[in-house]
């Protein structure tokens, strides 16, 4: 009896743990149609996932999107790591381009989205869209590289992933995790 007394309170905690776990901040991701994921790990420090259109591979693939938690970074700005990212492209590319997409709060969260180009590119992506968000507990990057320009339709498609992948958190009203 008591031993089922033990397994019945392990079992409540390790439920109660599991419910928490669900009700944090977070990045809420739906993949685009036709995406796959090809890559996850976690540590520590961050917890990042890498999807690539069905049919290709990560090292083959002509997008591919990044998405990264930054665990208890939540200090850094999404302006500043802009601003980090866009000196490492010029760095490597000489004659990058930038274009600011949007920028101000969305769900409460401050955030910026950018793009930035490398004409000069050799065995890189061509393009590379961004979005940082800036949590109370996380610091949430979203990065899609791609080895061409978007035609209308693509932009279209890639904007609206971008608008639907948002940081949420279900403990707070205003904020709930439900998808768009």
């Amino acid at each position: 009896m008591r031993r089922l007394a033990v397994l019945c309170l392990i079992a409540t905690v390790a439920a109660a743990g599991t419910s928490r776990a669900a009700e944090t901040e977070k990045l809420l991701l739906q993949s685009p149609k036709g995406f796959k994921v090809v890559a996850e790990a976690s540590n520590d420090k961050e917890s990042t996932t890498v999807l690539v259109p069905g049919s290709e591979s990560i090292a083959s693939a002509t997008t591919r999107i990044t998405a990264q938690t930054l665990f208890k970074q939540a200090d850094q700005s999404p302006e500043a790591y802009r601003a980090a990212k866009e000196k490492a492209a010029k760095a490597a590319c000489p004659g990058a381009r930038f274009e600011q997409l949007r920028h101000g709060n969305e769900n409460l969260y401050p955030m910026v989205m950018w793009s930035e180009s490398c004409p000069e590119a050799k065995d890189k992506p061509v393009l590379t869209w961004w979005k940082a968000v800036q949590g109370r507990e996380n610091f949430y990057a979203l990065r899609l590289t791609a080895d061409s320009e978007p035609d209308a339709k693509q932009r279209k498609l890639w904007t609206r992933f971008f608008e639907v992948s948002r940081v949420c958190d279900s403990r707070v009203p205003g904020q709930r995790c439900a998808a768009k």
